[in-house]
């Protein structure tokens, strides 16, 4: 491979490693309801109530 193109290989996988990535998507859990309609969530999940007004477990931080 010519010096050339093996540099113009190097660019540009380096600029695919820099490209501005998506912050990731917060996984949001069903919680579990009592005959009351309670809502509550497992160990390590916290009740939180989502950006659309539903209610969701998310991990604790």
């Amino acid at each position: 491979m010519k010096p050339i193109y093996a540099a113009l290989c190097i660019a540009g996988v380096t600029l695919a490693a820099c490209a501005q990535q998506e912050e990731p998507a917060p996984i949001y859990l069903q919680p579990n309801f009592d005959k009351a309609g309670n809502a509550s969530c497992d160990v390590g999940y916290a009740l939180v109530t989502t950006e659309t007004g539903s209610v969701a477990c998310a991990p604790a931080s």
